[in-house]
């Protein structure tokens, strides 16, 4: 009984804990910085800073959503929004939505909510490393050198592949350049992501106790390694997320408080 109780709640802390606290911490950071632009320079600077995060925002909701089978009702990647909304329905401070339909009875496409709901998290983080492997090869390196063996970090491996590998100057400012959208704009999830993810959480909890229970008590249980080495990358990858959002904020804070 013990070691089930301890398996299933190491596979609920990767599955549905680490990806939840992280989503948690980077909206939280990112909307922070979003309010400090609003604040200074008004409600359309979160579109002109973030464009480039918002449509991977919105892109990652889309391609989330054609993977569960869910009906596509309307999209809009990027939008200005406006503080006095046409009629009483319209969502004008929204900066983007797909609005879509799913099937209740569908086990498949109910579940699929609390994935589609979060995909902004992992969209965005994939964008970075996509431009760090582009534009800064040795900090791609380094990153999934730490990832690579996420339970013995590999940092000098990881520091030299840092700095050996030689970078122009003009790749680091374009990098920065379109680091900087992508989080202004991307990583925030709203209130209607929340909403959406809590739809799918209970019967993917649900599916998750029963399998985990089904093969401890079977005693298959070497994949609860594999799994737990998987959430670590995972979290070294998404900690570098949130550190660049944590960085992202300070500058903003810091000149919006010069403004």
């Amino acid at each position: 009984m013990e070691n089930l109780i301890k398996n299933n709640s190491i596979v609920l802390l990767i599955i549905i804990g680490l990806p939840g606290l992280f989503a948690w911490l980077l909206t939280s950071v990112n909307r922070q910085t979003k309010a400090n632009l609003v604040n200074h320079y008004g409600i359309n600077s979160q579109v002109y800073c973030g464009f480039l995060g918002i449509i991977i925002h919105e892109l990652s909701h889309l391609v989330l959503a054609l993977i569960f089978r869910h009906g596509i009702q309307s999209v809009r990647l990027l939008k200005r929004p406006h503080l006095h909304p046409e009629n009483e329905t319209a969502d004008d401070l929204a900066l983007g939505y797909v609005n879509h339909t799913w099937n209740r009875h569908s086990l498949y496409q109910v579940i699929g909510n609390l994935f589609i709901g979060v995909a902004p998290i992992f969209g965005c983080t994939a964008a970075l490393l996509g431009l760090d492997w582009f534009l800064a090869p040795g900090l791609f390196q380094a990153i999934f050198k730490l990832a690579d063996t996420p339970g013995q970090p590999q940092w000098t491996a990881s520091w030299q592949a840092l700095t050996s590998t030689s970078t122009s100057w003009w790749q680091l400012l374009l990098l920065l350049i379109l680091t900087v959208t992508i989080v202004i704009g991307g990583f925030d999830l709203s209130p209607a992501d929340y909403q959406n993810s809590a739809i799918g959480l209970y019967s993917t909890v649900g599916i998750v106790l029963v399998l985990t229970t089904l093969l401890t008590l079977i005693g298959i249980t070497n994949w609860i390694h594999t799994l737990v080495t998987w959430g670590l990358m995972v979290a070294i990858i998404l900690g570098y997320s949130l550190l660049v959002s944590l960085v992202v904020m300070l500058i903003t804070h810091l000149l919006t408080n010069r403004a």
